[in-house]
């Protein structure tokens, strides 16, 4: 592994994303009221799936669309049990949000305020340009505070010049599958951990400093990051990355490593073609490995692969 020729192991976007949740019924009426999802399975997760994420957590149900990611909610039965990233910056270094594309966020936002949910920032205009397959694009976004402290971007594309779409873009529903969770980071070192271990590098690049972006994002006017979405060539991952220390090294950098006893984004999931020696990549370039037992997957509800933590506390499971 290593050379940009070679084929990354990853397969597709990510296939889920786990949403830890200590209010559950307000969290299972945001994600199937609000949002809209269908409830794809549901019941209780294994004895192993508790040892290995936690013991105090109890059932999960998966909501998504027909087909694509779903998002895990996963109940955490410690009532005091706080949101991970609660107090955090926007380049505070973790795996910080997810992304979906919509059909029309102007109608998502009253359908979340109708439904008593908190806002971040109300639908806003901005635009990006890079080289293919990114292109020119203008996108109307959304951001939201989950009831469990997660956060949520809600993303219109409502002008493209060339490029490829970011994902399936629908008629039929109005909130897409999950299409990207993005890390935040100080400086490139955990690039060059996916790059190393997965041969996934950043195929679309650019600055983005726009004073609309930031609002979105919750940080100050000025704030600035390389925004980088990162692949193999034409292969999209779904796993986008933001770069804040070349930009201000006068930022305060924390880390907020994923954590299943807190509340919120706890981890991703990745489709793999081989999970052959890659245990050993993995911390061969110290990361860090934490289970063979995976969480439910749509039509498998205890998969096996490996589990592995990230160069920036990243929990992320491989399903082959």
């Amino acid at each position: 592994m290593g050379e940009n020729s070679q084929h990354p192991i990853f397969t597709g976007t990510a296939l889920a994303a786990s949403i830890v949740t200590n209010t559950w019924l307000q969290s299972y009426r945001f994600y199937r009221q609000a949002l809209g999802f269908s409830v794809v399975d549901e019941g209780v997760l294994t004895q192993d799936q508790k040892n290995q994420f936690g013991t105090s957590l109890n059932r999960y149900t998966l909501f998504g669309q027909d087909r694509g990611a779903v998002v895990r909610l996963i109940e955490q039965t410690n009532e005091s049990a706080i949101p991970n990233r609660m107090l955090a910056n926007p380049w505070d270094s973790g795996l910080e949000v997810m992304e979906f594309g919509v059909a029309d966020v102007d109608d998502l936002y009253k359908q979340i305020i109708k439904n008593r949910f908190g806002i971040l920032a109300p639908p806003t205009t901005f635009s990006v340009e890079a080289p293919e397959p990114l292109g020119y694009i203008e996108m109307r976004a959304l951001a939201v505070l989950g009831p469990s402290g997660e956060q949520i971007f809600f993303t219109q594309i409502t002008e493209r010049v060339g490029g490829v779409p970011l994902w399936e873009l629908r008629k039929d529903i109005n909130v897409f599958p999950l299409g990207n969770i993005v890390l935040s980071m100080k400086d490139r070192a955990p690039q060059d951990f996916y790059k190393q271990v997965f041969n996934l590098y950043p195929i679309t690049e650019l600055v983005l400093k726009q004073e609309e972006a930031a609002f979105i994002m919750g940080g100050p006017k000025d704030m600035a990051f390389d925004m980088c979405l990162l692949g193999n060539d034409d292969y999209k991952s779904g796993m986008e990355q933001h770069v804040y220390g070349d930009h201000h090294p006068e930022y305060t950098y924390r880390t907020f490593p994923c954590d299943f006893s807190k509340t919120g984004l706890a981890s991703a999931c990745w489709q793999v073609n081989t999970l052959e020696n890659v245990a050993e990549r993995i911390q061969a370039h110290n990361g860090e490995v934490l289970s063979q037992t995976l969480l439910p997957l749509r039509d498998n509800s205890s998969p096996s692969g490996i589990v592995f933590r990230g160069k920036v506390g990243e929990i992320i499971e491989l399903a082959i």
